[in-house]
């Protein structure tokens, strides 16, 4: 069960109030009310560089200042396009699958309480919010190659059971940052 992660992130810091339209026939964005399912994969007959998966997924985070006040959209986004397994009756490597998209989510919280906390302190400069979410988007990528790496791609099932423990209590933690 071998699986490569696609990390995008879109960082886009304007003051002209266009925010992110979401396109649902590319992204579904994440929902405790309309989880992913092995349907929203596409397909393969055959394995690329020996994984069986791909989960692609993104973090497009846009705004700016208003009247003084930070004013952001986080979305945590799945790649629809991007995203593919050569199996979809696996339910150990959905359930790997399933939670980067989770750990994204955990991190799109994350991003909305840096957010919030910087606002709270009276932050006006831009360039301080850029650098806090470049900072935890860092984190994310190795956050998400950890996870990779401890569960051996979901193989080590002590492993996978740990982390899906850790990222329900971390989204349990963060639940006001949805």
């Amino acid at each position: 069960m071998i699986f490569e992660l696609v990390l995008l992130s879109n960082l886009v810091l304007a003051q002209n109030g266009k925010y992110l339209k979401v396109d649902t026939t590319k992204y579904i964005p994440w929902s405790e009310e309309r989880p992913i399912t092995w349907l929203d994969y596409e397909r393969l007959d055959t394995e690329v560089m020996n994984a069986s998966a791909l989960t692609a997924v993104t973090h497009s985070i846009r705004g700016g200042m208003s009247k003084g006040k930070p004013s952001f959209e986080v979305y945590v986004l799945f790649k629809i396009e991007d995203s593919w397994t050569t199996t979809t009756t696996d339910s150990t490597l959905f359930a790997h699958e399933k939670l980067h998209f989770d750990i994204a989510e955990m991190y799109g919280r994350m991003l909305r309480k840096q957010i919030a906390a910087m606002g709270d302190k009276g932050v006006t400069d831009l360039a301080e919010y850029r650098k806090a979410i470049k900072y935890l988007l860092a984190k994310f990528n190795e956050k998400s190659f950890e996870y990779d790496d401890e569960t051996n791609h979901g193989a080590v099932l002590k492993e996978q059971k740990r982390w899906q423990i850790f990222v329900s209590s971390e989204l349990q933690r963060l639940h006001e940052y949805m």
